[in-house]
């Protein structure tokens, strides 16, 4: 299928750029001069000296947990996570290919694409499910047919939410560039545009489709994205939609902190679902969102932890819907299981 590819660099000339370097995630001890003098160390399972891993996340639900893990040392007190907030693909293509990266927060698509195409990355969990929402201003539109000839706003070109939304639009009948156009932003962009009334349809995730609703009394949810996707394929499983993944580089020289971050982010999921409050103010300490937003969306952000080797059964429905329906948005074909974290 023909995508507009408006105000955004394609992927795939990222994903082919990447693929003449070699892709690395390295933790760097603290008193490092780079991550070819850590590779002299062995592999070190523990932290016995000051060390400083470098992990990169958007503005979204994925990042949550580590806020927590930071703020209580989750890692042990010779750790230090520090963040590195990347806001499009091509910028965390970078992080995963850069040597400085250790951990990343993936859109499940990108993760796939990567892997498929010879870049050293391994999903350890799925940790956001069914965030993902179509807003509109149009008191009319009642189906997706009612798109035609529209403007959509979509956050993350070849991410999940781009993905699902040309899915659902095909399954409509509906042509991105032919039939309708498709135009490309951030997502903190989207929901300023939909507060503004500048757009009146996009796709959106969570926080931002609570702070979108808030900031315009015209705004609605007309579809969610977990109730087409049960619709299309008569189920009752969730949508995955993003997790978090290191390379294979990583867990061979530190087996153990892999095994202790995969634990910890597990933990710090289940205490930001039960604290949204103190969540919200951790939120807004170290990403800059408002806390009485992030507290108020969080019910509805889908932050569930499931390891990637628990996910498989969902991963799989996911990745072959997308390989039906264009192969490129996953590399050109279904993952296999080294693609998958082989820890808990």
């Amino acid at each position: 299928m023909k995508k507009t590819l408006s105000r955004t660099i394609p992927i795939l000339i990222m994903l082919f750029l990447v693929l003449t370097l070699v892709a690395c995630g390295t933790a760097q001890p603290a008193q490092s001069e780079g991550p070819n003098n850590q590779e002299t160390q062995g592999t070190q399972e523990t932290a016995s000296e000051p060390m400083t891993i470098k992990v990169g996340v958007p503005t979204a639900p994925p990042a949550l947990p580590v806020l927590h893990m930071m703020e209580t040392k989750a890692l042990g007190e010779n750790v230090n996570i520090e963040l590195s907030i990347w806001d499009e693909p091509e910028t965390l293509i970078a992080m995963v290919q850069d040597g400085e990266h250790a951990l990343f927060a993936f859109p499940l698509t990108v993760v796939a694409k990567l892997y498929n195409k010879g870049l050293d990355v391994r999903l350890m969990n799925v940790n956001t499910w069914g965030v993902t929402y179509f807003l509109t201003s149009d008191p009319d539109l009642k189906e997706w047919q009612d798109l035609k000839g529209k403007t959509v706003y979509v956050p993350l070109q070849s991410s999940p939410p781009d993905a699902l939304t040309q899915y659902f639009l095909h399954e409509a009948g509906l042509e991105a560039g032919k039939d309708l156009e498709i135009i490309y932003a951030s997502t903190p962009e989207i929901a300023t545009l939909l507060a503004s009334g500048k757009a009146a349809y996009a796709t959106l995730i969570e926080p931002q489709v609570t702070k979108a609703l808030l900031a315009n009394p015209q705004l609605r949810i007309a579809f969610s994205f977990e109730e087409e996707w049960q619709r299309v394929n008569a189920t009752d499983t969730k949508i995955p939609n993003a997790g978090f993944g290191t390379t294979q580089k990583f867990i061979d020289a530190y087996p153990e902190l892999t095994a202790q971050f995969q634990e910890a982010y597990a933990q710090s999921t289940q205490w930001a679902n039960e604290h949204p409050e103190q969540m919200g103010e951790l939120a807004e300490k170290y990403l800059g969102l408002k806390k009485e937003l992030v507290a108020k969306a969080l019910p509805s952000m889908g932050l569930t932890f499931q390891s990637a080797r628990d996910s498989q059964t969902e991963l799989k429905m996911f990745y072959d819907l997308l390989w039906n329906f264009e192969p490129s948005m996953i590399g050109g074909k279904v993952a296999d299981d080294g693609l998958y974290y082989g820890g808990k």
